[in-house]
């Protein structure tokens, strides 16, 4: 059983995730170059702190081999500064600065296909808002999105090792011109910051400043999209909970990580820094281990009927991660989160999937839905 082919996936790959449980805590799959999974929520969360043990030098299975993306593929010390040279750009002030953008474009996208009834909200929106946004932020071109994405799927879902190796080329080559650019040219943004950041009292050299870029470029051209598709999903299937989202709107601290808890979409790599026994079970050193934050979001133990939505649960999950690699983009895709169901909401408060339409959805290292055609009452 392969992570990317998990059976239910394409009605729900969150659920799909289950599929691993009843085999013990720690189980081992043949498949991707061979890897652990850790099944049990506790065990999930738990690794993922453990940095000491589970370290981060290589987050993708299979491995790919390249240059590490940083700061995601480092571990404490050297984590530390490489994190801190993108969370002095991405502070709390600047981030909440950005909602009156993010709000005016996501208004702007949604009233360019209100007037016609219907939607396909995969590429009509979710494909293009956090996408402009991760743009805006590194002052690359508007025009560049749709060949940054398709580069950016195969990296983050293809299953053929030589195909991600492609992508990742293409995109760091594509990056490396634009920091020339930049180095000549500096400007008031994240890669313009970055060359001035400094990692242990030095600035980054060519080879870190290069991975920082392609590993924001990655993660904030795909992971708040999939989310968008899942909670647009549940919406249009939800009526009754749409009706109390729009009639509570001073409960959104509550209502987005609950669904962000129920669609987690990241699911990381760790590979093993010593032998660790764990349940009888012996992982050894350079084994590779899958985290999946459905296993965790989803486990009864920590979440009394766990599929079920409820705005009422304490505001907790782990799809963000946890501990140190925590997301750093975290705040802002949870801004990202809230604008959209709000204006969505405000706009389109009655929609549903296409009549007979398939909405078909991926499992992998990035849960995804692929297409989801929507539909509403014209305004008048």
């Amino acid at each position: 059983m392969t992570f990317y082919d998990l059976p239910g996936a394409s009605e729900d790959p969150q659920r799909a995730w289950l599929n691993f449980r009843g085999f013990g805590p720690i189980i081992c799959s043949p498949h991707n170059g061979g890897h652990w999974v850790a099944t049990e929520g506790a065990d999930v969360a738990a690794f993922f702190r453990d940095h000491r043990r589970f370290s981060s030098a290589s987050v993708t299975i299979p491995s790919v081999p390249a240059d590490p993306l940083l700061p995601l593929e480092a571990d404490p010390p050297t984590h530390g500064d490489y994190r801190r040279a993108i969370m002095s750009f991405l502070t709390p002030v600047r981030v909440r600065a950005l909602e009156q953008d993010i709000r005016v474009l996501t208004g702007e996208l949604i009233d360019g296909f209100l007037p016609a009834g219907a939607c396909e909200f995969i590429g009509d929106f979710a494909h293009r808002l956090p996408l402009i946004i991760v743009l805006r932020l590194l002052d690359l071109p508007i025009a560049d999105r749709a060949w940054l994405h398709a580069r950016t799927e195969v990296f983050a879902r293809h299953p053929d090792l030589e195909a991600k190796l492609a992508a990742y080329g293409e995109v760091r080559a594509y990056l490396d011109d634009r920091i020339a650019e930049r180095r000549s040219k500096p400007g008031d943004d994240l890669i313009s910051h970055l060359l001035s950041a400094e990692v242990d009292g030095r600035p980054l050299n060519s080879s870190e400043l290069l991975s920082t870029c392609t590993m924001v470029t990655f993660a904030g051209l795909d992971t708040v999209a999939a989310m968008f598709g899942f909670i647009a999903l549940f919406l249009a299937r939800n009526a009754e909970m749409r009706r109390f989202i729009i009639g509570h709107p001073d409960h959104m601290s509550a209502i987005v990580p609950e669904l962000l808890r129920r669609y987690a979409t990241s699911n990381m790599g760790r590979v093993l820094a010593e032998d660790v026994v764990h349940n009888g079970v012996t992982m050894k050193r350079g084994d590779h281990i899958m985290l999946s934050p459905s296993l965790h979001n989803l486990d009864p133990a920590i979440f009394p009927d766990p599929e079920r939505i409820d705005f009422g649960r304490p505001p907790r999950h782990i799809s963000f991660g946890t501990g140190v690699h925590s997301c750093a983009g975290a705040q802002l895709a949870r801004m990202e989160v809230q604008i959209f169901i709000e204006e969505w909401l405000r706009r389109i408060p009655d929609f549903s999937v296409a009549a007979g339409a398939e909405v078909p959805a991926r499992a992998g290292p990035v849960n995804t839905i692929d297409h989801l055609p929507l539909v509403w009452k014209p305004p008048s």
